[in-house]
């Protein structure tokens, strides 16, 4: 039998791991960082090699530059001792439980990045994250995002899709996502305009999957040179979870460029002509309601004939002025939905944690 370890860095991941080990009856055992144990020298040059401390140092500068926090020299040198301090610690906890399989959480984390390069060769991991569809959960044995596993290339879907009765999915109702800020107005939507959904500046989407579109101000500045170039409207809406101000924005706005804070993202979705996105689950739930995709960040459903890409200013300008005559597939777009509804994706919520739902994802990471 498998021997299980599940790294937790917050309660409900807690709370979710337990819930997989007990009613699925696995051998292993969940681990928080706080229960990390003492730390050992036994493997400190094997962690000094092995772990890629530039990166995770350059990662961790970056989030708190996008939170305008201190990140100089002096940082660098404890943020560097401190992951001494938990790999070390990691290292010891791998060399008791001996674990065969390991899960984390989504893993951009640098405590998971640090388990993950210590573990032996041979062991399996998997990546839990909430699901790509309503009313699903991702684990993934190769990561999330951007760098989950699902195929990027368009033949695998036409493949997919023979011999299979694909429809559009009816009735599609997005889960709204509640907002920091409540009360906020609905404001009359334009006859034709753009939907350029904001992202949160601080979520690795942005930080670590978005090469050109630094953060949202960037984002704003394309919009402004869409409709300076274009002609064409764009509608904006800030990220519900977001704590940055964009009061400066909000001062540039004008007729044919503006924000709708308090409309339900899933009527600007469909009432656009089109949306722009970097890599948000806003792009995921256009394709959802058949409304045509232009992304401009890394993204894993940045397939040809599923949406359009564009990788400067310039691009997507040019894709922009092309519309509507892009060359998307209907066909495709429906192959991926559903490759990722019945084959991808894990049925219910993690937060619901039914019965149904555990068993199939200890099924899933005992295949």
């Amino acid at each position: 039998m498998n021997r299980f370890l599940f790294f937790s860095l917050a309660k409900h991941q807690t709370l979710y791991f337990q819930r997989l080990l007990d009613e699925n009856k696995l051998s292993g055992r969940v681990v928080t960082s706080q229960q990390l144990p003492i730390p050992s020298l036994h493997g400190v040059r094997r962690i000094l090699s092995d772990i890629d401390w530039g990166r995770l140092v350059d990662e961790k500068c970056r989030e708190r530059v996008v939170k305008k926090k201190y990140n100089g020299f002096l940082y660098r040198l404890l943020l560097r001792l401190e992951i001494l301090l938990v790999a070390l610690r990691v290292q010891t906890l791998v060399d008791r439980e001996r674990p065969d399989v390991v899960v984390v959480w989504n893993g951009a984390n640098r405590y998971c990045q640090v388990l993950l390069c210590l573990v032996p060769q041979g062991t399996r991991t998997f990546f839990v994250e909430n699901g790509l569809l309503p009313n699903t959960t991702t684990i993934d044995a190769r990561g999330v995002n951007y760098h989950n596993s699902v195929p990027r290339n368009a033949a695998f879907y036409r493949s997919y899709a023979e011999g299979k009765d694909i429809e559009a999915e009816k009735d599609v109702a997005l889960i709204p996502r509640k907002p920091r800020v409540a009360d906020q107005e609905v404001v009359s939507l334009p006859e034709s305009f753009i939907f350029i959904p904001f992202q949160d500046d601080r979520d690795t989407q942005v930080r670590l999957f978005s090469p050109w579109i630094r953060d949202m101000r960037d984002l704003f500045a394309l919009g402004e040179k869409i409709v300076r170039e274009t002609g064409m409207t764009v509608v904006f809406k800030e990220h519900p979870s977001s704590r940055e101000s964009y009061s400066d924005l909000h001062e540039r706005t004008h007729e044919r460029l503006r924000f709708a804070n308090g409309n339900p993202t899933q009527e600007l979705i469909e009432k656009s002509l089109f949306v722009v996105t970097l890599n948000s689950t806003v792009g995921l739930e256009s394709l959802l309601l058949g409304k045509p995709l232009l992304t401009l960040g890394q993204a894993f459903f940045n397939i040809e004939g599923v949406v359009m890409h564009a990788d400067s200013s310039n691009e997507a300008v040019e894709v922009v002025k092309r519309f509507p005559d892009w060359p998307l597939e209907d066909s495709l777009r429906l192959g991926f939905l559903h490759f990722l509804r019945n084959e991808y994706c894990v049925p219910g919520r993690w937060q619901d944690s039914s019965p149904e739902h555990l068993r199939e994802v200890a099924r899933r990471m005992q295949a």
